[in-house]
């Protein structure tokens, strides 16, 4: 699909309207050069075998995590859908429905570049109840989690998993829509008035904390 180039707030609405399938979903990044590939595939590891560094960041994962955890993961997709969204690597990607989330996870950070938001259009989900091993799923699929976080819930998050997390993912089904830098901050501060900012989607003190910070200061 070809990218677009919006200029107002107002374009992302008739972009969004102009989507015919309900399956669309959004992923927002704050450089229009940043790739579809996963944190595990971006790091540098000292490891020479892949599969065994990325088995055992999530066996570290598991050993660790419990004393903070209020929900017991049932499965590995659980796991990684938990390390996923507290920034541990993992083949995931994260994408939500709602493109307002998207957006204001594209222009939240400063940043001298122009952001962007992918959407893409997968009409079918995984059924992890028929694929129990995230490592075994041979293609790149749309994994939706159970609601175990209140950030997931909030943010409307879902993901998707990669097989070979070091290559970028592309597709004909998505759609590039490319927010310049020079509306970056304006944007941020529209969807502060539809209360899509940092306290409504990180619940909690953390959250709350940065927010007002950034209200009341003169920082992007």
């Amino acid at each position: 699909m070809k990218d677009i180039t919006i200029k107002s707030f107002t374009d992302i609405h008739k972009i969004v309207e102009g989507y015919s399938e309900k399956t669309i979903i959004y992923r927002g990044v704050k450089s229009r050069s940043f790739p579809l590939i996963p944190k595990i595939g971006r790091i540098v590891s000292t490891f020479s075998n892949k599969e065994k560094n990325e088995a055992k960041i999530l066996d570290l994962f598991k050993e660790r995590a419990l004393p903070y955890l209020e929900y017991i993961p049932s499965s590995d997709w659980d796991w990684l859908a938990i390390g996923q969204h507290h920034g541990l690597p993992t083949r995931l990607l994260d994408w939500t429905r709602n493109p307002l989330v998207a957006c204001y996870f594209a222009v939240e950070e400063k940043c001298d570049d122009d952001s962007a938001i992918y959407a893409y259009h997968d009409p079918h989900h995984i059924s992890i109840e028929e694929q129990s091993d995230p490592f075994a799923y041979g293609e790149v699929g749309k994994f939706i989690p159970k609601h175990i976080t209140p950030r997931i819930t909030v943010q409307s998050a879902l993901f998707t998993i990669h097989p070979d997390p070091y290559e970028p993912f592309q597709s004909d089904k998505i759609q590039k829509i490319i927010i310049p830098n020079k509306i970056r901050l304006d944007l941020k501060k529209t969807l502060g008035n539809y209360g899509i900012d940092r306290s409504s989607l990180f619940p909690g003190l953390d959250g709350l904390a940065r927010h007002i910070e950034w209200l009341r200061s003169k920082g992007h």
